[in-house]
């Protein structure tokens, strides 16, 4: 039996189709590398969708579910509408920040139909600015909010005729703001490229030890937390030319701080 199943992992940032080709050809290492105890059972790239640019693969072997499970736990995968409850918490990434002024929009993979999940501007003044009377640009700059940013949410609210979902921030992502305020130190979010490509670029430039801890998100999304005397913009500068189609995002404690002054 063939199992299909649409992994959560987005694959972007080529212009061609050989840099195309080249992202799949690193991604389907990646993807044999969690599943390399199941030799008999083989995976297989079907499609990067063009609807989402989420990865679909087809496992064939034996041991066919026990490797989704495993790329269910460690990739994660798309979430179907009717399946979600309030109390949920999902990982998205942010979508077209800055592009209204009552909110952030997240993709956390829902499908039928798909649905980017919302965290409305009152909530993230709640939850980010001290319930003060700041605009989504004040928190978006704050806290240097891309697209692509790695977020993780609980839903608070789902409206089933309307076919949209309210969330809020989740403790996961909370826990990361107080770190980077309690102990004043930088976070750097990364995307567009791999973990491995980045690491390479910190031990070219000698910046290796900066690093408290480097997490993945996503195939193709990092966030990064520096040591106390280590200055993000300032590793940006150094260890850009070696990712070049990266885009960046700076966690400065003093601004994130500034945020909840009245």
């Amino acid at each position: 039996m063939v199992v299909r199943i649409i992994l959560y992992d987005k694959l972007y940032n080529f212009s061609n189709e050989a840099q195309k080709q080249n992202l799949l050809s690193r991604y389907k290492k990646y993807l044999h590398g969690l599943i390399q105890g199941f030799s008999e059972t083989q995976i297989q790239i079907r499609k990067v969708r063009k609807i989402d640019n989420r990865v679909e693969v087809l496992i064939d072997g034996p041991e066919e579910i026990f490797v989704r499970n495993i790329l269910r736990s460690e990739v994660g995968s798309v979430h179907n509408f009717e399946d979600l409850k309030e109390g949920n918490i999902l990982k998205g990434t942010l979508v077209d920040v800055g592009k209204v002024g009552f909110g952030l929009f997240l993709d956390c993979g829902i499908v039928n139909p798909v649905t980017d999940l919302f965290i409305p501007l009152f909530t993230l003044r709640e939850q980010l600015a001290e319930d003060t009377q700041k605009s989504l640009r004040d928190i978006v700059n704050a806290y240097d909010f891309i697209d692509h940013f790695p977020l993780f949410v609980e839903i608070s609210k789902i409206n089933g005729e309307e076919e949209n979902i309210e969330a809020k921030i989740a403790p996961e992502s909370m826990k990361i703001f107080s770190k980077i305020m309690n102990e004043n130190i930088d976070g750097l979010f990364f995307s567009g490229e791999t973990k491995g490509q980045f690491k390479k670029a910190l031990i070219q430039q000698g910046h290796l030890q900066d690093i408290i801890s480097l997490e993945r998100y996503g195939f193709l999304e990092h966030l990064v937390l520096l040591t106390e005397d280590t200055n993000a913009p300032g590793v940006i500068t150094e260890i850009g030319k070696y990712l070049p189609n990266c885009k960046f995002s700076v966690l400065n404690p003093k601004r994130m701080k500034a945020l909840k002054q009245h």
